[in-house]
């Protein structure tokens, strides 16, 4: 397996903490003038208890080997929350574990029956690569039919950067900084994969927000934010996300949007259930899906101009 990818990761993820701390915060004394931000590699070395250059080679990806003592040490010495350091200790791993081994389309049926369960409250299955594997209708009459869009971009990250939520979602940035935060955090051991490094590649290019904020390397888990929405038929709504592990070693997670209480979201919802289902037979949730353009951040298309809701 190529690491280089995954040490590169690492040296970045190490880089953004160090410039990210003042010296004031460690115990050191405040440097008037200086020209590195942050804490210099010097000072991380030794908080850490290790060599400078042993410490610079890492910073640089190079092709070395790191213990979970000294892993354990950098972590102290950055002042690592829980999370970020689970982030650190998987850049570092060679846990050979492979996401491709889980389909990208599809789930069982008894999975579906789970999310369709779960109606009105919009749900959804989502893979260890974050694109959703599959949804209920509840989150078609809330967001849109995913039929609609190209399967490789029925993921979350194109979902907020590609367009699609920007309009829809009013704390936007809130949503997407901590969607983009939790990926980071869920694929660690992937960053060596092909698909990984296509999709931020792809991103990049389409989303300036997506671009400045991925080079901040922000580490985060379940985030408990609320969604607050705009919907064009129904007014405002705010919906919380809960995410349920699927036990089958598939790295599968079932979402769950559960209303606000107090916000009238239940009513809302059990409204648009109402008009979906006095309207044509619900869209089959086939994977048979036309193609649409991705409409990107910087020309975003008006809610009018599109025939459905991403």
């Amino acid at each position: 397996m190529n690491y280089d990818q995954r040490r590169a990761e690492l040296a970045d993820f190490l880089r953004t903490r160090r410039v990210a701390l003042q010296p004031e915060e460690v115990g050191l004394p405040t440097r008037t003038s200086r020209r590195t931000p942050g804490l210099r590699r010097e000072d991380v070395a030794d908080l850490a208890g290790i060599s400078a250059c042993w410490y610079t080679r890492l910073e640089q990806a190079r092709d070395i080997r790191v213990s979970d003592h000294v892993l354990n040490s950098l972590a102290e010495a950055l002042r690592l929350n829980a999370e970020e350091r689970e982030h650190l200790l998987a850049l570092a791993s060679e846990d050979t574990r492979c996401s491709a081994r889980v389909p990208t389309d599809g789930v069982p049926p008894a999975l579906q029956r789970i999310l369709d369960s779960q109606h009105p409250h919009p749900a959804f299955a989502l893979g260890p690569r974050f694109n959703i594997l599959a949804w209920n209708q509840a989150r078609t009459d809330v967001y849109g039919d995913l039929n609609e869009i190209p399967a490789e971009h029925r993921h979350m990250l194109w979902l907020f950067f590609g367009g699609y939520m920007r309009e829809l979602i009013q704390n936007w940035e809130q949503c997407a900084r901590s969607v983009l935060a939790e990926f980071r955090a869920a694929t660690g051991l992937y960053v060596h994969e092909p698909w990984f490094t296509s999709l931020v590649r792809d991103l990049s290019r389409n989303s300036t927000e997506f671009r400045n904020w991925w080079r901040q390397h922000e580490i985060e888990g379940r985030h408990v934010a609320a969604k607050e929405l705009r919907h064009p038929s129904v007014g405002r709504m705010v919906l919380e996300e809960c995410a349920l592990i699927v036990d089958d070693c598939s790295d599968r997670r079932i979402v769950l949007e559960i209303p606000q209480p107090g916000t009238d979201t239940e009513r809302k919802l059990a409204e648009l259930s109402c008009r979906s289902q006095s309207q044509s037979q619900p869209r089959s949730r086939s994977r048979g899906a036309r193609t649409v353009p991705i409409h990107t951040p910087q020309a975003p298309v008006s809610w009018e101009q599109r025939n459905h809701r991403f």
